[in-house]
C-alpha cells in the first residue's frame, strides 16, 4: 500500500508538506542559485534593505567600517599578472574569521537533549537565558508532559580533551510554561539540580532577536542538535536558507537544507555569527499531487518499504520557526498566573537590551574555563 501524509496522522506535517509543495518553484530556484552562486540575487529588495542595513549597524558597533568580514583580510586592486593564483568564487565571500569555530563550541553550551524520564521519545531544546528553556510545542505540549522530563546539558562527545559529565535538569513548568501549537514552540523553567557542579547561567544562553535581516537566502546555516536522542551534533555542510518570506500566510515559518532525524525537534537554528534565526520543527517528505511519500528517485513509497528503509525517504526541506515571529507571539501571549507573565516581561527586555546575544555566549565561556 503506497504511503501517504494522511497515514501518519500529523496534521502539523500536513500543513508543512502544503506549505512546501505551493513554494516548489522558489525552491527549485534557490538551490539553482546555490549551485551556481549566485543566490545573492534571489532575496527580495525589501529583505536585503534589511540585510545590509544590520550588516552595517553591527559593523560600526564592531569597530568596522563595511560588512563584519570585510576587516579580516585588506582588499587590493587585483593585479592582471595574479588573476588565476587566487580568488574569491561565486557573489559573496565566504571566509571567515577563525573564531567562528570557538563561537559555535559557546553557542553550543545552552543545547541540550529533552529526555522523557522513561526514555519513550527524545527532543532537543536550548537554553534562552534567566532558567528557561526553548523547543517545540510537539515535544513538551502541556505542564503535565513537561513535568515528564528532564533537560541534560552536555552529552556530548569528547575524545581529545577532559570529557565531563552531564548536568540533569528537572523541567518546572509551575515556574514557568508557555506554549503555542501555531507555532508549534514551548518555553519551560527548568531548574538547576545540581549548582554545586556548574551553574545553569554558567552554560550560557540565546537571546532571540525580534529584528529582521538576520540572514538572507542561501546563505549557510549550523544546527546543533542531539540527532535520535544521541549526543550532540552539529550540521555545518550543505546547509543553506532555502526561503523566507514576509506578508504571506506562511510569514512565521522559513525553510532550509541541512541534515535532522528525529530528535532533533527543538534545535536552534544559526546563522555564521551564531544568532538563532528559527528553531527547527520539522523535516518535510516530498510527495506527489494525491500526497503520496516519495524515494529519492521520485516514486512512491509504499509503508513497507518506508519501515525496512527510512533513509530512501526524499525530502523537500526542513521547517523551522523564525525567531522574529517567536518573541511577536510571546510578547502577545496572555497568562492567568501573574508571575509567568512577570517572567515573560523580564525575558523580552532581557532579549532586546544592547549587547544581550554576546553575553549570552560570554557566559558559557565560564562554563569552559571551569572545565
Amino acid at each position: 500500500m503506497t504511503l501517504k501524509l494522511h497515514n501518519l496522522n500529523s496534521v502539523l506535517l500536513e500543513k508543512a508538506a502544503q506549505r512546501l509543495r505551493d513554494r516548489s518553484g522558489e525552491l527549485k530556484k534557490i538551490r539553482s542559485a546555490i549551485l551556481a552562486g549566485t543566490q545573492a540575487e534571489t532575496d527580495s529588495k525589501e529583505r536585503l534593505a534589511l540585510y545590509n542595513r544590520r550588516a552595517a549597524t553591527l559593523a560600526m558597533s564592531e569597530g568596522q567600517t563595511t560588512s563584519i568580514q570585510s576587516p579580516i583580510f585588506e582588499e587590493e586592486k587585483p593585479d592582471p599578472i595574479s588573476i588565476g593564483k587566487e580568488a574569491l568564487i561565486g557573489t559573496q565571500n565566504d571566509l571567515l574569521p577563525i573564531e567562528f569555530f570557538e563561537y559555535g563550541l559557546y553557542a553550543a553550551r545552552s543545547v541540550g537533549r529533552i529526555e522523557h524520564v522513561e526514555g519513550l521519545r527524545f527532543g532537543t531544546g536550548f537554553l534562552v537565558g534567566h532558567g528557561l528553556m526553548m523547543t517545540n510545542h510537539h515535544v513538551l505540549s502541556t505542564p503535565e508532559d513537561a513535568k515528564a522530563h528532564f533537560f541534560e546539558l552536555g552529552a556530548e562527545t569528547n575524545r581529545i580533551g577532559n570529557q565531563t559529565p552531564s548536568k540533569i535538569c528537572s523541567i518546572d513548568p509551575d515556574r514557568f510554561f508557555w506554549a503555542s501549537e501555531e507555532l508549534d514552540i514551548a518555553v519551560v523553567a527548568v531548574v538547576d539540580e545540581d549548582p554545586g557542579f556548574i551553574p545553569l547561567d554558567h552554560y550560557g544562553w540565546h537571546a532571540l532577536i525580534r529584528q529582521q535581516g538576520k540572514i538572507k537566502k542561501g546563505d549557510p546555516i549550523n544546527i546543533i542538535q542531539h540527532p535520535l536522542g544521541r549526543n550532540k551534533a552539529v550540521v555545518v555542510h550543505n546547509n543553506h536558507l532555502l526561503h523566507i518570506e514576509n506578508g504571506t500566510d506562511a510569514h512565521m515559518f522559513c525553510w532550509y537544507s541541512g541534515d535532522t532525524q528525529k530528535g532533533s525537534s527543538g534545535s536552534p537554528v544559526f546563522n555564521n555569527r551564531w544568532e538563532v534565526v528559527a528553531v527547527h520543527h520539522m523535516a518535510v517528505p516530498q510527495t506527489n499531487a494525491d500526497g503520496a511519500i516519495l524515494d529519492k528517485h521520485g516514486n512512491p513509497l509504499t509503508r513497507a518499504q518506508a519501515r525496512r528503509n527510512p533513509s530512501l525517504i526524499a525530502y523537500a526541506a526542513n521547517e523551522g520557526i523564525r525567531t522574529s515571529r517567536i518573541v511577536s507571539a510571546l510578547e502577545s501571549a496572555q497568562f492567568t498566573k501573574a508571575h509567568h507573565a512577570d517572567i515573560r516581561d523580564f525575558l523580552l527586555k532581557s532579549w532586546s537590551s544592547p549587547g544581550a546575544h554576546r553575553r549570552g555566549l560570554r557566559a558559557a565561556v565560564r562554563s569552559a574555563q571551569a572545565l
